[in-house]
């Protein structure tokens, strides 16, 4: 070995011995603290920035402020304006009866920012509730949930299983998806409101069902009530899979 290579070498380790014996006076990554003095020179030059960027609010158009009773029809600026973003589906807003009800139940029970269960506990109103729905529906039992999201991400995992079979609309709202993906079922999706095209499908899982019947006989396909009816009209091969 040439002389020169073994100074190199020897320089090297001694490099690395002195970097690995030395001692950094401070810690990586830690600062020292600041004084008094220091902190309080950098609070008093700190400015906030704004939430909303300068002149932003003179740009917002102008809201309309509604001046009535949400419903089908309400009034805005002293005109009356159709309403066309209700949520009030069933008509109840305006109802004398169901105002009436409304306040007496505030009057009796009090007012809140919600009423479910899980807050305020099961109270008189809520069992009647369940058992007039339950004769309303013909069945047994009836439960009300405090939200309709709730309802649907719950209620379609309860009946659906994994291995279970869900056809399903390509445009059913977010709440249901959710349910669906919970239930860990096989899904089958239809082109939106395309009875054909969820005749090709329940079809095809018919013949698939033929080639395994010891598992057909163990797939959960309730879903299929609804829409039994019209199917069944529209293509006499239509597997009648719940008798």
């Amino acid at each position: 070995m040439p002389f020169y290579h073994l100074i190199i070498e020897i320089t090297l380790v001694l490099l690395i011995v002195k970097i690995l014996m030395s001692k950094s006076t401070e810690s990586p990554g830690k600062e020292s603290p600041l004084s008094e003095k220091e902190m309080d020179k950098l609070i008093a030059e700190w400015e906030p920035e704004p939430l909303v960027p300068p002149g932003s609010l003179e740009k917002d158009p102008d809201v309309p402020i509604i001046e009535s009773k949400v419903g089908k029809f309400v009034k805005i600026e002293g005109k009356e304006c159709l309403n066309l973003a209700t949520m009030n589906f069933l008509g109840m807003i305006g109802k004398t009866e169901i105002e009436d009800a409304a306040i007496s139940s505030v009057q009796k029970y009090g007012v809140g920012s919600c009423g479910p269960r899980g807050f305020y506990g099961t109270i008189d109103v809520h069992l009647n509730l369940e058992e007039k729905l339950a004769q309303f529906m013909e069945v047994e039992e009836a439960i009300i949930y405090s939200y309709g999201f709730s309802t649907v991400a719950s209620a379609i995992p309860a009946y659906s299983k994994r291995g279970d079979v869900i056809f399903c609309d390509m445009e059913v709202c977010y709440a249901i998806q959710k349910g669906i993906l919970a239930s860990r079922s096989n899904v089958f999706y239809y082109r939106h409101n395309d009875m054909e095209h969820l005749v090709e499908l329940l079809e095809a899982q018919a013949v698939k069902d033929k080639k395994n019947p010891k598992k057909a006989r163990v797939t959960n396909r309730s879903w299929l009530r609804r829409v039994s009816s019209s199917i069944q009209a529209r293509s006499p091969t239509f597997p009648n899979w719940w008798n």
